[in-house]
């Protein structure tokens, strides 16, 4: 009676290991279920996503003749965000995951990337205002358009940008002003009050950012970049311009020359090249 008693309790640790495994495994395929959805939503990026078949200018409108917002290249991809009327013109955000918008001509894209056009909307009137000559701004309400007109540093690195009203009215606020890495790391925001003097259509501010540029490289420049002002336009509030820092790094030229360059300041790519 004694060895059937053994074997019979045998038989039921062998069970019970076996249901426990059966539990443990079942348990780590849900748990990994779970965790392979986390980072999916926190990565996703909303609308539809086209690639960029060869280096293209971003522009401010849908004009080839209007501000340079970003240069974006080859085999990038974009987030689309709108169109023309005709589709020759696609309304991108590039980074995808940022707030930078611009437009990019229809061809310069990979024609299999693209999804269906006609589900894209049309903002071609919203971008252009009143370019086509039929009425356009003079239909829409009197308002500031904000926009980045250069960027300066100073010769002891200090970064100044100015901000210049595009609009129609006056704008008497306070303002964000943001300057980013290429790569998207926030390294100086503020906010700049002109509510003591309002800055009028066409004329500019020099806002002082509190930010030193150590090293040389591609920085992004936003005035509201949040889109809290209401503007005639939201689509010319980032430039892109090259900063030479204090450090001199990538630049050839001797590295510690303060004050006794040209007039004490460094330069900022682009500030005033694009009109």
């Amino acid at each position: 009676m004694r060895a059937p008693t053994v074997a019979g309790l045998l038989v039921l640790v062998v069970a019970a290991l076996t249901i426990g495994g059966v539990w443990l495994f079942g348990g780590n395929d849900a748990d990994g279920a779970m965790s392979g959805e986390d980072p999916t939503a926190t990565t996703a990026v909303e609308g539809p996503q086209a690639q960029i078949a060869l280096t293209s200018n971003m522009y401010a409108s849908p004009s080839r003749t209007s501000d340079l917002v970003a240069v974006v290249p080859e085999a990038r991809t974009v987030r689309i965000t709108g169109r023309t009327d005709d589709s020759s013109w696609l309304r991108v955000i590039y980074p995808v995951t940022s707030t930078l918008e611009g437009w990019i001509a229809e061809p310069n894209f990979v024609a299999g990337s693209l999804p269906d056009l006609a589900e894209v909307p049309d903002v071609a009137s919203v971008a252009q205002g009143g370019a086509s000559g039929e009425g356009g701004l003079l239909d829409e309400p009197a308002l500031p358009d904000l926009s980045v007109s250069s960027a300066d540093v100073a010769g002891s690195g200090l970064l100044t940008v100015r901000i210049t009203n595009l609009g129609r009215t006056s704008f008497d606020g306070a303002v964000t002003v943001r300057v980013t890495t290429a790569e998207g790391e926030i390294v100086a925001s503020l906010d700049a009050d002109l509510s003591a003097s309002p800055l009028g259509p066409g004329r500019s501010a020099a806002v002082n950012t509190g930010f030193t540029v150590t090293q040389t490289g591609l920085f992004i420049v936003e005035v509201d970049p949040t889109n809290e002002v209401e503007e005639s336009s939201e689509f010319n509030n980032a430039k892109r311009v090259l900063l030479v820092g204090t450090g001199g790094s990538e630049v050839p030229a001797p590295t510690e020359t303060p004050a006794d360059g040209e007039g004490g300041t460094g330069g900022g790519g682009e500030s005033g090249g694009n009109g």
